[in-house]
């Protein structure tokens, strides 16, 4: 899809980045540890005196609780006491723990072999992260994990790219938005409530235009409304057969739309149309919840996560073993199907989901095989909404 271009940029806080796409690579502001650190409770000594004689009794000058660093700089013969996260103080060469330590009227006594274990106890600043360091690569969907990491780092905002502004419509003279009362041959929109919670899921800004009727003029002032408001992305569900009242395609040409496929080798998506707008990507999808929901996260999903940047490859895939035998009727075309993944003992396996079941990922049965045996080996898309119960 080379005609979807990637969104502009913005700075946001880190604490509004949560599921954003990076736009740039993030360096450290600050290094990782920012001071040397002591790494065990105990005591930081200035283990050679003036002479360059290792010195066994240390006069004890400061405590170094975490958190309070000393401004004490450390002579040959002192020694601070220190806690685990404290700020080693000037001069401080190496900690002792407690345990190997003898205190007793303001001197602490350490033994020679003390002093020759290998560690040192500090860990020094930078060791683990050097200022400037690249932290995070363009592109990246940023986690809890990956916030705490830049947070550490000293960084307080990230340049993101712009989530896209994704209006959608369900379309059918026989839908209604009122959950309540229904009158004889009403049905309620679902897809209102199913595409608001799957584009906010891949990033998108949703923006619910409302139901309108099999009416070509509703479905023209719709178009005309988008390129106005210029969207970046707009949906449609339904509409989109061969029957008398299947009137988006048609609309959506005469509204000046340039179609790019309007079919695809897929089931569901014989009745799949995509296109642009004016600037506006369009996508024309069928009616069916289950039809919305996997072309959704198969390929809509796709195109906004592209359109912010997102590295890597999409849907998620991942090879699993059938836990029970599969016939397809048709074998013509690829056919996604719902599963339901589950780990048993260890072992990753799927099965198709039931009729009142939301599966957590789609069962991929391509063409030309009619039927999967039990324990075979099937690949699978992870679903964009991956519930809790997997």
């Amino acid at each position: 899809m080379a005609i979807i271009d990637r969104s502009p940029s913005e700075i946001v806080a880190l604490g509004e980045a949560l599921q954003r796409i990076t736009a740039t690579d993030v360096l450290a502001l600050t290094p990782q540890p920012s001071f040397d650190e002591s790494t065990r409770d105990g005591y930081v000594f200035r283990v050679i005196d003036g002479s360059g004689e290792r010195v066994s009794k240390y006069r004890i000058v400061d405590e170094i609780p975490a958190g309070k660093p000393s401004r004490t700089i450390l002579e040959p013969g002192t020694a601070c006491r220190i806690m685990t996260g404290g700020c080693v103080p000037e001069g401080g060469e190496r900690v002792v723990p407690y345990e190997n330590c003898a205190e007793g009227d303001g001197v602490v006594s350490i033994t020679d072999n003390s002093l020759q274990v290998g560690a040192t106890f500090i860990r020094k600043t930078g060791s683990e992260i050097a200022q400037g360091e690249r932290l995070l690569g363009c592109g990246v969907q940023l986690e809890g994990a990956h916030l705490g990491l830049l947070a550490s780092c000293g960084v307080h905002d990230v340049s993101v790219f712009v989530r896209p502004s994704v209006g959608y419509v369900c379309t059918g003279s026989e839908l209604t938005a009122a959950t309540e009362v229904l009158e004889l041959g009403q049905k309620v929109s679902s897809n209102s409530f199913l595409l608001e919670g799957l584009l906010a899921s891949v990033g998108a800004r949703p923006a619910n235009l409302g139901v309108i009727k099999d009416s070509e003029h509703e479905l023209l002032a719709l178009f005309a409304k988008v390129v106005a408001d210029e969207l970046d992305v707009l949906i449609t569900t339904g509409g989109m057969g061969p029957g008398k009242y299947d009137l988006v395609e048609t609309a959506f040409v005469e509204a000046g739309g340039k179609i790019v496929f309007n079919a695809i080798s897929m089931r569901p998506g014989k009745s799949f149309l995509f296109g642009t707008l004016g600037r506006t990507l369009f996508f024309g999808l069928p009616g069916p919840p289950h039809a919305v929901r996997t072309l959704l996260n198969t390929l809509v999903g796709q195109a906004l996560l592209a359109m912010q940047g997102l590295k890597g490859s999409w849907p998620k895939r991942v090879q699993v073993h059938l836990q029970h035998e599969i016939r397809v009727k048709r074998n013509d075309v690829l056919r996604l199907k719902d599963g339901v993944l589950t780990m048993d003992e260890g072992r990753c396996s799927v099965r198709l989901a039931g009729g009142l079941e939301v599966g957590n990922c789609f069962v991929l049965l391509p063409p030309g095989q009619s039927h999967y045996r039990e324990a075979e080996l099937v690949e699978v898309h992870l679903a964009i909404d991956l519930g809790a119960g997997w």
